[in-house]
Protein backbone atom coordinates (compact mmCIF):
# COMPACT_ATOMS: atom_id res chain seq x y z
CA UNK A 1 0.00 0.00 0.00
CA UNK A 2 1.38 3.47 -1.05
CA UNK A 3 1.50 5.47 2.25
CA UNK A 4 -0.50 8.42 2.41
CA UNK A 5 -2.18 8.06 -1.12
CA UNK A 6 -3.91 4.94 0.10
CA UNK A 7 -5.57 6.20 3.07
CA UNK A 8 -6.24 9.70 0.74
CA UNK A 9 -8.36 7.51 -2.25
CA UNK A 10 -9.82 4.88 0.66
CA UNK A 11 -11.13 7.91 2.83
CA UNK A 12 -12.79 9.90 -0.41
CA UNK A 13 -14.34 6.62 -1.54
CA UNK A 14 -15.49 6.21 2.12
CA UNK A 15 -17.38 9.26 1.82
CA UNK A 16 -18.58 8.30 -1.49
CA UNK A 17 -22.25 7.96 -1.80
CA UNK A 18 -24.10 10.53 0.61
CA UNK A 19 -26.92 12.36 -0.38
CA UNK A 20 -29.44 14.85 1.01
CA UNK A 21 -32.94 15.76 0.64
CA UNK A 22 -35.01 19.08 0.16
CA UNK A 23 -38.24 20.07 -1.35
CA UNK A 24 -36.92 20.19 -5.33
CA UNK A 25 -35.16 16.80 -4.76
CA UNK A 26 -35.21 13.50 -2.76
CA UNK A 27 -31.83 12.52 -3.53
CA UNK A 28 -29.07 14.98 -3.90
CA UNK A 29 -25.49 13.84 -3.78
CA UNK A 30 -22.80 15.21 -1.56
CA UNK A 31 -19.78 15.62 -3.24
CA UNK A 32 -16.43 14.94 -2.11
CA UNK A 33 -13.30 16.70 -2.90
CA UNK A 34 -9.50 17.43 -1.38
CA UNK A 35 -9.10 20.74 -0.38
CA UNK A 36 -11.86 23.49 -0.91
CA UNK A 37 -13.25 24.10 -4.52
CA UNK A 38 -11.39 26.37 -6.17
CA UNK A 39 -13.65 28.78 -8.32
CA UNK A 40 -11.63 28.96 -11.15
CA UNK A 41 -11.03 25.84 -11.43
CA UNK A 42 -14.77 24.22 -10.59
CA UNK A 43 -18.39 25.18 -9.43
CA UNK A 44 -19.18 25.09 -6.10
CA UNK A 45 -22.09 23.17 -6.01
CA UNK A 46 -23.66 22.83 -2.70
CA UNK A 47 -23.43 20.59 -0.60
CA UNK A 48 -19.98 19.31 -0.78
CA UNK A 49 -17.46 17.80 1.14
CA UNK A 50 -13.49 18.70 1.51
CA UNK A 51 -11.20 16.24 3.05
CA UNK A 52 -8.18 17.99 4.04
CA UNK A 53 -4.40 16.09 5.62
CA UNK A 54 -3.81 18.36 8.36
CA UNK A 55 -0.56 16.43 10.54
CA UNK A 56 1.20 13.38 10.27
CA UNK A 57 2.80 11.72 13.48
CA UNK A 58 4.45 8.93 14.28
CA UNK A 59 2.79 6.45 16.48
CA UNK A 60 5.49 5.59 19.08
CA UNK A 61 2.51 4.40 21.47
CA UNK A 62 1.70 0.70 19.27
CA UNK A 63 5.18 0.98 17.52
CA UNK A 64 6.66 -2.90 17.69
CA UNK A 65 10.34 -4.02 16.18
CA UNK A 66 10.47 -7.57 14.37
CA UNK A 67 9.77 -8.65 11.30
CA UNK A 68 6.96 -10.02 9.36
CA UNK A 69 6.35 -12.76 6.96
CA UNK A 70 3.80 -13.09 4.41
CA UNK A 71 3.05 -14.64 1.08
CA UNK A 72 2.36 -11.45 -0.88
CA UNK A 73 4.52 -8.73 0.32
CA UNK A 74 2.16 -6.73 2.14
CA UNK A 75 -0.44 -7.20 -1.16
CA UNK A 76 1.78 -5.88 -3.43
CA UNK A 77 2.96 -9.15 -5.01
CA UNK A 78 0.76 -11.99 -6.46
CA UNK A 79 0.92 -14.95 -3.97
CA UNK A 80 3.76 -17.69 -5.31
CA UNK A 81 3.38 -21.32 -3.94
CA UNK A 82 6.09 -21.78 -1.31
CA UNK A 83 7.05 -18.05 -1.94
CA UNK A 84 7.27 -16.40 0.84
CA UNK A 85 8.23 -12.58 2.03
CA UNK A 86 10.20 -11.33 5.46
CA UNK A 87 10.20 -7.44 6.27
CA UNK A 88 10.84 -5.42 8.91
CA UNK A 89 8.08 -4.09 10.96
CA UNK A 90 6.60 -1.05 9.08
CA UNK A 91 6.98 2.03 11.44
CA UNK A 92 3.59 3.01 12.63
CA UNK A 93 1.85 6.62 12.04
CA UNK A 94 -1.11 8.59 12.76
CA UNK A 95 -2.55 10.46 9.75
CA UNK A 96 -5.01 13.04 10.80
CA UNK A 97 -7.63 14.45 8.43
CA UNK A 98 -9.80 17.10 8.76
CA UNK A 99 -13.71 16.42 7.20
CA UNK A 100 -15.49 19.21 6.37
CA UNK A 101 -19.17 19.68 5.06
CA UNK A 102 -20.63 23.08 3.60
CA UNK A 103 -24.23 23.16 2.86
CA UNK A 104 -26.65 26.35 2.67
CA UNK A 105 -29.75 24.59 3.31
CA UNK A 106 -30.31 23.84 7.35
CA UNK A 107 -31.79 20.06 6.45
CA UNK A 108 -28.86 19.65 3.90
CA UNK A 109 -26.75 20.43 7.17
CA UNK A 110 -28.45 18.07 9.45
CA UNK A 111 -28.44 15.26 7.00
CA UNK A 112 -24.88 15.38 6.67
CA UNK A 113 -23.90 15.95 10.23
CA UNK A 114 -26.09 12.65 10.94
CA UNK A 115 -24.56 10.59 8.35
CA UNK A 116 -21.13 11.81 9.12
CA UNK A 117 -21.47 10.36 12.91
CA UNK A 118 -22.17 7.58 11.35
CA UNK A 119 -19.30 7.56 9.17
CA UNK A 120 -17.29 8.53 12.20
CA UNK A 121 -18.34 6.77 15.37
CA UNK A 122 -16.35 8.04 17.92
CA UNK A 123 -13.56 5.73 19.08
CA UNK A 124 -15.09 2.78 17.03
CA UNK A 125 -14.46 3.98 13.82
CA UNK A 126 -12.69 1.55 10.95
CA UNK A 127 -11.55 2.32 7.09
CA UNK A 128 -11.29 -0.20 4.82
CA UNK A 129 -8.54 0.41 2.99
CA UNK A 130 -7.94 -1.92 -0.22
CA UNK A 131 -4.22 -3.37 -1.01
CA UNK A 132 -2.44 -2.63 -4.24
CA UNK A 133 -3.50 -5.38 -5.90
CA UNK A 134 -7.73 -5.14 -5.20
CA UNK A 135 -7.31 -8.66 -3.32
CA UNK A 136 -8.29 -7.98 0.02
CA UNK A 137 -9.33 -5.28 2.05
CA UNK A 138 -7.15 -4.41 5.13
CA UNK A 139 -9.59 -2.13 8.02
CA UNK A 140 -7.52 0.59 9.88
CA UNK A 141 -8.40 1.96 13.08
CA UNK A 142 -10.51 5.56 12.61
CA UNK A 143 -10.73 8.06 15.36
CA UNK A 144 -12.80 11.01 15.93
CA UNK A 145 -10.64 13.06 17.73
CA UNK A 146 -13.48 15.77 17.34
CA UNK A 147 -16.53 17.36 15.84
CA UNK A 148 -17.04 21.35 15.76
CA UNK A 149 -19.85 23.73 13.82
CA UNK A 150 -18.81 26.88 12.56
CA UNK A 151 -21.57 28.17 10.28
CA UNK A 152 -20.60 31.34 8.82
CA UNK A 153 -21.74 34.42 6.49
CA UNK A 154 -20.83 36.00 2.94
CA UNK A 155 -21.48 38.29 0.38
CA UNK A 156 -21.42 42.01 0.50
CA UNK A 157 -24.44 41.95 3.18
CA UNK A 158 -23.69 38.77 5.09
CA UNK A 159 -26.82 37.56 2.81
CA UNK A 160 -25.09 33.78 1.63
CA UNK A 161 -24.77 31.41 4.69
CA UNK A 162 -22.93 28.74 4.66
CA UNK A 163 -23.33 25.95 7.25
CA UNK A 164 -20.34 23.94 7.66
CA UNK A 165 -19.72 20.86 10.16
CA UNK A 166 -15.69 20.30 10.53
CA UNK A 167 -14.91 16.91 11.81
CA UNK A 168 -11.00 15.35 12.85
CA UNK A 169 -10.40 11.95 12.75
CA UNK A 170 -7.17 9.83 12.63
CA UNK A 171 -6.74 7.27 10.67
CA UNK A 172 -3.70 4.26 11.42
CA UNK A 173 -1.07 4.01 9.49
CA UNK A 174 2.50 2.72 8.75
CA UNK A 175 5.48 3.28 6.35
CA UNK A 176 7.66 0.27 5.77
CA UNK A 177 11.82 0.48 6.31
CA UNK A 178 12.04 -1.15 3.22
CA UNK A 179 10.03 1.31 0.88
CA UNK A 180 11.65 4.36 2.83
CA UNK A 181 15.22 2.88 2.31
CA UNK A 182 14.45 2.30 -1.63
CA UNK A 183 13.45 6.30 -1.85
CA UNK A 184 17.01 6.89 -0.40
CA UNK A 185 19.81 6.56 -2.80
CA UNK A 186 22.89 5.35 -1.75
CA UNK A 187 26.15 6.77 -3.26
CA UNK A 188 28.84 4.72 -4.50
CA UNK A 189 31.60 7.23 -5.03
CA UNK A 190 31.60 10.76 -4.96
CA UNK A 191 34.48 13.41 -6.03
CA UNK A 192 35.19 15.78 -3.50
CA UNK A 193 37.15 19.14 -3.64
CA UNK A 194 36.02 20.08 -7.58
CA UNK A 195 35.52 23.90 -7.74
CA UNK A 196 34.56 24.17 -4.01
CA UNK A 197 31.41 26.37 -3.15
CA UNK A 198 30.59 26.86 -6.92
CA UNK A 199 27.07 25.78 -8.65
CA UNK A 200 28.93 24.98 -11.66
CA UNK A 201 30.42 21.75 -10.57
CA UNK A 202 30.55 18.54 -12.62
CA UNK A 203 27.30 16.49 -11.66
CA UNK A 204 28.25 14.29 -14.19
CA UNK A 205 31.51 13.45 -11.44
CA UNK A 206 28.76 11.55 -8.33
CA UNK A 207 27.83 8.54 -8.85
CA UNK A 208 24.63 7.51 -7.80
Amino acid sequence: MTFILSEDGALKSYLAGLTVADEKSASRPVKVWFGYPDVEIRTQDFPFITIDLLNIRQATTRQSSGYLTDGNFMGTQPIQTNKWYTYEVPVAYDLVYQITSYSRHPRHDRAIMYQLHQKFPGKRGHLPVPNDLGTSTGYRHMFLESMAKNDRAEGENGNKRILRNIFTVSVASELTPSVISNLIPTATSVVINQTPLSLSFPIDKIVV
